[in-house]
């Protein structure tokens, strides 16, 4: 307990206190707050090494004092923020503050603490305790640069991936998820996979819940039961966020979804404000400028997905401004489309210059069942390896379209559904080349693809959910559950436990999450590492230090030793290719350290004196991974090492004899 509370704090107190600066308060702030503290973390972290100081918690209140400096500056220099939130109509006239406005945040919240009660058990039935981690392949990556981060006190975006780089090499990788998990490791001292579980936990039950919640909000306005749908119902959907931790723990995927909301809500504010807008478009301007250095710094797709979202209104808008201009006069019209086209030409060039965007079209994913049934799939939010169909949601989703295109005059929700809904047939059942340049921002990757379908379907499901707590005191007025309002909120929030514990897909999403987490007792070529070679790791602190530096084959999970027990291994990631000619040597001829003097002295430059032996029983990745690191894999048969302690098949040796001379 003291953890997640360790975690929500961190979570919420920078955002909180930037936002009672800019004199926000009610829903709103409670919803935005952890967005804006995920930039607060990720730009303090980058500032940190940059100024000399440690990563730790003396740092996140340094960059929270200087952020809430600059709200306060800017709300003092830019008059249209000293009236942005007195100006805005709060929801036809509610004021913060009033009687109404804490019921709707208590509305709110509830719904929010049922999507935190319906997660909490989901990982309880996958995890048996908090020391568990997946064992997906990206795990290990996520682990260690963790680990990296509190070993090195920095947890900068441009450092964190510095352990499979060569010294003095850096290279940008979005760290926002590491950061909050390195601090909440040096806060309480829990360990990494705890730290990882525990904010996995606040990201999934808290944050996104809250981000569909302010989504809704700005649809729909300060409807209490809808408000309350949207809340629990981000916990029901099995594509997120329970699949990213089925697929791989792609945890910095995981904090950029749950902040998609956000960012959809905020741009809407901008471009198309409702007329119940709790923010002015100064006010949302300025919190786009906040929620940005997270979002990107968490995961850039997460930029490309609110661009998703709202690809049917961003086109209609443009489509109406060149139609304007042509109805004024064809020169003007002219002018605008030139506009237009420049500034795409721009963002392209932008963008292509980048080799980390470049990237994205080097990965494709094959099809793996037909076109039509990928389709259902998706609608039916069922996406492999689910496979019943959730028809309950499913209709309340559709629901919720017609009531938001019909009642509230949103009909390009509708067109953004029917939008989303391909775009998981497009990654998992078709090889068109074109299919993969357009899902390229999310690696063509049928996961992540699918994990979008939420972002549109919780709001919209949480207004179909309101529509039938609207019909049916209509309907059965004397039913009491159902004809006051305490009633409703109570039918509301009963309602979408029933959906999120009735829904089979829901289970079976728990069951696979649970043999991602399972550690065999034997090897079975899943998981990274079985019950042998777990507990020569949890032995490695009675024969070795953290200075010492132990050789290792990437691909047999013998790398998790560094996150598991602190120790610093030779090669800490599988997919590792910018090596030191050391590091070279030592891959392909370690075995002939004991009598190489060239391999040796490469082994003492280095400081190797240990090496972990699980084996041959690879993870499944590439087709060889032995030869990848033939001598490695031969060096325990070797001259060079002596046993010092073994687990069943799992091995410890001590360099005891180097280039023929004793150690």
């Amino acid at each position: 307990m003291p953890a997640i509370i360790a975690a929500l704090l961190i979570l919420g107190v920078p955002g909180a206190a930037v936002l009672a600066v800019l004199r926000l308060r009610g829903l709103a702030a409670l919803c935005l707050a952890p967005a804006v503290s995920v930039s607060v973390v990720s730009v303090s972290a980058v500032v940190a090494p940059a100024i000399h100081l440690p990563w730790g918690w003396p740092v996140l209140l340094l960059g929270t004092a200087i952020a809430a400096v600059a709200a306060f500056l800017a709300r003092r220099l830019i008059p249209a923020l000293r009236t942005a939130v007195q100006d805005a109509p709060h929801g036809r006239g509610t004021l913060p503050g009033s009687v109404s406005a804490r019921g709707t945040v208590v509305a709110a919240t509830v719904g929010v603490l049922v999507a935190l009660a319906i997660t909490t058990v989901f990982l309880t039935v996958s995890a048996a305790n908090p020391e568990q981690f997946t064992q997906g392949y990206d795990s290990v990556f996520h682990l260690n640069a963790t680990e990296y981060a509190v070993q090195t006190k920095d947890a900068s975006s441009f450092a964190v991936s510095g352990f499979i780089l060569p010294p003095g090499k850096s290279a940008f990788y979005p760290a926002a998820w590491h950061g909050l998990a390195s601090l909440l490791v040096l806060l309480t001292g829990i360990s990494i996979p705890a730290a990882t579980n525990i904010m996995w936990l606040a990201v999934s039950g808290v944050v996104w819940p809250l981000a569909c919640v302010f989504l809704t909000l700005i649809l729909v306005g300060e409807k209490r039961t809808v408000l309350l749908g949207a809340g629990a119902l981000a916990a029901a959907f099995p594509a997120f966020p329970y699949l990213l931790l089925q697929y791989g723990s792609v945890y910095p995927n995981l904090l950029s979804n749950a902040l998609v909301p956000v960012g959809v809500g905020l741009v809407l504010l901008i471009i198309r404000p409702p007329a119940h807008a709790p923010l002015a478009p100064a006010m949302a301007l300025t919190l786009v400028v906040l929620f940005l250095p997270g979002a990107a710094m968490a995961q850039p797709n997460g930029v490309f997905s609110i661009l998703l979202v709202l690809t049917p209104l961003l086109a209609y808008l443009l489509f109406a401004w060149l139609r304007t201009g042509y109805k004024h006069t064809r020169r003007r019209g002219w002018v605008r489309t030139a506009l237009l086209v420049l500034a795409a030409a721009a963002v392209a060039g932008i963008l292509f210059a980048l080799p980390q965007f470049r990237s994205l079209f080097n990965y494709t994913s094959p099809a793996f069942m037909a076109f039509p049934l990928a389709l259902l799939r998706n609608f039916t939010h069922a996406p492999d390896p689910i496979w019943f169909p959730a028809v309950a949601l499913a209709l309340l989703v559709l629901l919720g379209v017609w009531t938001a295109a019909m009642a509230h005059r949103m009909r390009w929700l509708l067109v953004s559904l029917v939008l989303i809904t391909f775009t998981y047939a497009l990654a998992a059942g078709t090889n068109l080349p074109l299919a993969n340049v357009v899902m390229a921002p999310w690696w063509d990757n049928p996961e992540r693809i699918a994990a979008l379908m939420p972002l549109v379907a919780v709001p919209l499901a949480a207004v179909g959910l309101g529509r039938c707590l609207d019909w049916l005191p209509a309907r059965y007025p004397r039913v009491r559950l159902v004809s006051t309002r305490p009633g409703r909120t109570t039918a509301a929030a009963a309602l979408a436990v029933v959906l999120a514990f009735s829904n089979p897909g829901f289970w079976q999403m728990a069951g696979a999450v649970g043999q991602m987490y399972n550690v065999p007792a034997e090897p079975d070529g899943l998981a990274q590492v079985d019950a042998q070679e777990l507990a020569l790791i949890h032995r490695l602190d009675q024969f070795t230090t953290p200075r010492d530096v132990i050789a290792n084959n990437p691909y047999n999970g013998s790398a998790l030793a560094m996150a598991l027990a602190g120790r610093h291994m030779l090669f800490p990631y599988s997919s590792q290719g910018d090596l030191t000619p050391d590091m070279y040597t030592l891959r392909f001829w370690l075995n002939r350290v004991g009598s190489d003097q060239a391999v040796c002295a490469a082994a003492k430059r280095l400081g190797v004196t240990y090496l972990l032996d699980f084996g041959t029983d690879y993870i499944p990745a590439f087709d060889n991974p032995k030869s990848l690191y033939s001598g490695v894999t031969l060096a325990p048969g070797s001259e060079g090492f002596t046993l010092v302690a073994k687990e069943g098949h799992a091995a410890l040796y001590k360099l005891t004899l180097c280039g023929g001379v004793p150690m």
